[in-house]
C-alpha cells in the first residue's frame, strides 16, 4: 500500500483552511488597497481645496506671500508662489523639476503630496507631509493581517472538527465492518487514509460474503444430490408398487401420493435453485391441465380435510413452452393459499387468455386493507385466529409462515410473468381472483406430445 503521510480528516481540514486562508487574504489585502487609497485621495482633496482658496486670494487682489509655511497653511502643508528665477531658487530642489499637476515624492522614507497650479502671480507649489498617513496606513494593514490570521486560525480548528463530523461515519463503519470481516484484503490499495481502509474492509466483506455464497451453493448441490437419490429411490419403488395388480383403490391412492409429494420436494429443491440463482431453466412444452393435475395431488388429502375442491377448468389441449418446475412452484403455493386462507370453499382454475390462468375461489376473500399486503415475505393474514375457535384454528395458524404467495410472486417477477390478486372480503360478494399470466409463453401446438 502506497503511504500519502496525510488522512482523510486532515485533507479535508487543511482543504476547507486554505479555502478560508485565500478568501481571508483576498479579503485583507483589497481592504488594504481601499484604505491607501482612501488616504491618498485625502490628501490630494486637501491640497486641491487650499489651492483654490489661494487662487481666489490672488484673484481678488489680496497679498500672498511668496512662502508659505504650515502657521498659514496648517501643521503639514508648505507653499510657494514662484513669479521668477529667484522664487524657483527658494523651492526644495525635488519640487523644482515639477510640472502643473499632482505629484507624488517619497524622499529619505517619507511621502510627500505635491500640487502645482497656475496663478495669476506665478507657479503656485503645495507640499503636504502624508508620512504620517503612511503610518496609519502601515498600522492598519498590521491590524487586518493580524485578525486574518486569527480567522485562518479559528476555520483550521472548526474544519478539523468538522473534518472528524464528517470522516467519523466512515471510520465508525470500516470499524464495525473490520471486526465482522477480519482477515487480508484482496487487493491492494494505493492509499492508507480512511478511505483506503473503508475500500480495503469492504475488499474483506465482499470475500466473506463470496466464501459463504459459494460455501452455500456448494451445501445446496450436495443437500440437492443426497435428497435426490433417496426421493428417486422412493418414486421408483411407488411407480413400480402401482403395477401390482392386487392393489387396494386406497392403497393406489397412497402410492400416488408418495409419487406425488416426491415431486414436490423435488419441486422445492427447484425453487429454490430459482430464487437463489439468476439463469432460468429451458422452456420445455407442457400442459397446463396436466400440471394443474399434479400439483393438486399433492395437497389433495390436505385439501379434503380442510373442505377445499378443486374444479380444474383449463383446455386439455392448452399448452405452452413454459419452465415446468416454476409453473408446478406457483400453482402449489396458490393452491396451498387456498387450503390455508379459503378453504371450505371450491377453488376453481380456468383459461381467460391463450397465456393466463385464473384460480378463483367462493372462500370468505381478502379485506381491502390486507390485500396490498399478501405478496410480502413473512406476512399472513391468519383469518382462522379470529374467525375460528378451537384446536384446529390453532395447528392451520401455527403452519403458516406468510411465504407462500411471496415466493409465487418470487419466481413470477424471475421469468416476468404476472400475478394479480382480486378480493372483496365483503359478506355479499366474497372470494378472491388470483390471475396468473405467462407474458413470456409461447403458446404450443395442442397435438405435439409433452
Amino acid at each position: 500500500m502506497r503511504k500519502t503521510g496525510m488522512s482523510l480528516t486532515s485533507r479535508v481540514a487543511w482543504a476547507l483552511t486554505a479555502l478560508v486562508a485565500v478568501f481571508v487574504l483576498v479579503f485583507c489585502l483589497v481592504a488594504y488597497f481601499i484604505f491607501d487609497r482612501m488616504e491618498d485621495d485625502l490628501v490630494d482633496a486637501v491640497l486641491t481645496t487650499q489651492a483654490e482658496q489661494i487662487q481666489d486670494q490672488i484673484a481678488k487682489g489680496e497679498a500672498i506671500p511668496k512662502q508659505m509655511n504650515r502657521a498659514e497653511l496648517g501643521a503639514s502643508i508648505q507653499g510657494w508662489v514662484v513669479a521668477d528665477a529667484d522664487d524657483a531658487a527658494k523651492l526644495p530642489s525635488l519640487l523644482q523639476p515639477l510640472g502643473p499637476g499632482m505629484h507624488l515624492l517619497t524622499p529619505q522614507a517619507r511621502t510627500w503630496h505635491v500640487l502645482v497650479a497656475p496663478t495669476a502671480q506665478g507657479l503656485l507649489y503645495l507640499r503636504y507631509d502624508a508620512t504620517a498617513h503612511e503610518g496609519r496606513v502601515r498600522d492598519f494593514g498590521m491590524i487586518i493581517a493580524s485578525l486574518g490570521l486569527l480567522c485562518v486560525l479559528g476555520a483550521l480548528l472548526l474544519a478539523r472538527w468538522f473534518g472528524r463530523l464528517v470522516v467519523g461515519p466512515m471510520v465508525d463503519l470500516t470499524n464495525r465492518l473490520s471486526a465482522w470481516a477480519p482477515g487480508e484484503p484482496g487487493l491492494t490499495v494505493a492509499r492508507d487514509d480512511e478511505m483506503g481502509q473503508l475500500i480495503e474492509t469492504f475488499n474483506r466483506v465482499q470475500n466473506r460474503v463470496e466464501e459463504s455464497i459459494a460455501f452455500e451453493r456448494e451445501f445446496a448441490s450436495n443437500l440437492s444430490h443426497e435428497i435426490r437419490t433417496p426421493l428417486t429411490a422412493i418414486r421408483s419403488d411407488s411407480e413400480m408398487a402401482l403395477f401390482d395388480p392386487h392393489l387396494s383403490p386406497d392403497a393406489v391412492l397412497r402410492f400416488k401420493r408418495i409419487i406425488a409429494s416426491a415431486d414436490a420436494v423435488s419441486s422445492g429443491l427447484a425453487s429454490a435453485r430459482v430464487l437463489a440463482r439468476p439463469e432460468l431453466s429451458q422452456p420445455v412444452n407442457l400442459s397446463l391441465w396436466q400440471s394443474l393435475d399434479e400439483a393438486w395431488l399433492g395437497f389433495q388429502h390436505e385439501a379434503e380435510k380442510e373442505g377445499l375442491t378443486l374444479q380444474n377448468e383449463i383446455p386439455m389441449a392448452m399448452r405452452l413452452e413454459v419452465d415446468r418446475y416454476a409453473v408446478l412452484i406457483v400453482m402449489r403455493n396458490l393452491i396451498r393459499n387456498a387450503i390455508e386462507h379459503a378453504a371450505p370453499a371450491t377453488l376453481t382454475v380456468r383459461a381467460v387468455s391463450d397465456v393466463c390462468l385464473q384460480f378463483s375461489d367462493d372462500g370468505p376473500g381478502i379485506p381491502p386493507e390486507v390485500l396490498p399486503l399478501v405478496f410480502e415475505r413473512y406476512y399472513s393474514y391468519r383469518r382462522v385466529d379470529t374467525a375460528e375457535d378451537g384446536p384446529t384454528a390453532n395447528n392451520r395458524a401455527e403452519t403458516r409462515r406468510g411465504l407462500g404467495l411471496a415466493i409465487a410472486k418470487r419466481v413470477c417477477d424471475v421469468y416476468q410473468w404476472s400475478l394479480r390478486v382480486q378480493s372483496s372480503g365483503a359478506a355479499d360478494a366474497s372470494g378472491t381472483v388470483f390471475t396468473l399470466c405467462f407474458a413470456h409463453g409461447v403458446a404450443a401446438p395442442a397435438n405435439k406430445p409433452q
